[in-house]
């Protein structure tokens, strides 16, 4: 059986949506989305070494060897290698180490290791040029991101920005930190709704700016409709 296969019998087995196993992976610190735990089921990504574990301990797994492990055929020198790795992890971890039994035929006491503190984790969206309705921060389609501490502690969430309109402070594709917040002042880059297109701009006077010199300033008018979805953190 394949991996992602049997990582969806087990799920299923436990009573589980995809979404609860999500919640549960980013409670224990491993954080993923139900479209990551998708993907794994469906063999189209793997889980990290952390989140295998993790998944092994929702599941009830106690020996991820026989139960991954089907067929020792299938696998070429890489994919031992891994099977390698895991095992090597596992071993660090005494939830999935038989106990120690001592001469007198009781078990010895085991030394567990401390929980890994839970890791700081953001919702990462992504901005297209135009968002249609404008509420793509109430929706479903982002992903959670792991962030250390050169990510401001003011942050909530993070966008990825698409388009060159904000170069060369932001570029295309990179990820910029937002804080909530109703208002902002001028000379403030944030993220703005107009008119239900979402831009990632400078506040002026009446306008939003754009920092790259080739795109033209966006006059605002008593018509149209601006939110103001937070600042970013520069």
């Amino acid at each position: 059986m394949e991996f992602g296969e049997t990582c969806r019998r087990l799920r299923t087995a436990q009573g589980l949506s995809q979404i609860e196993v999500a919640e549960r992976l980013s409670a224990m610190g491993t954080p993923a989305t139900n479209k990551s735990i998708s993907k794994w089921e469906q063999g189209a990504s793997q889980p990290s070494i952390p989140q295998f574990l993790n998944i092994c301990r929702i599941y009830g797994v106690r020996d991820p060897y026989s139960v991954f492990v089907e067929n020792r055929g299938e696998f070429n020198a890489l994919g031992w290698q891994r099977i390698a790795e895991y095992m090597e992890f596992l071993r660090k971890d005494s939830r999935f180490i038989e106990p120690i039994v001592q001469q007198s035929g009781q078990p010895a006491t085991l030394k567990f290791m401390p929980a890994p503190q839970p890791a700081r984790t953001i919702k990462l969206y992504d901005i297209p040029a135009s968002a249609g309705t404008g509420v793509f921060i109430d929706v479903a389609d982002y992903e959670e991101i792991e962030v250390d501490d050169c990510v401001p502690i003011c942050t909530d969430f993070a966008l990825r920005i698409s388009g060159n309109s904000m170069e060369p402070t932001f570029e295309n594709g990179q990820i910029v930190y937002v804080r909530k917040q109703e208002s902002l002042e001028v000379g403030e880059v944030g993220i703005f709704v107009l008119n239900g297109e979402v831009f990632c701009k400078e506040l002026g006077r009446g306008r939003l700016i754009s920092r790259n010199s080739k795109y033209k300033p966006i006059i605002l008018s008593e018509y149209d409709e601006l939110y103001i979805f937070g600042k970013v953190v520069e």
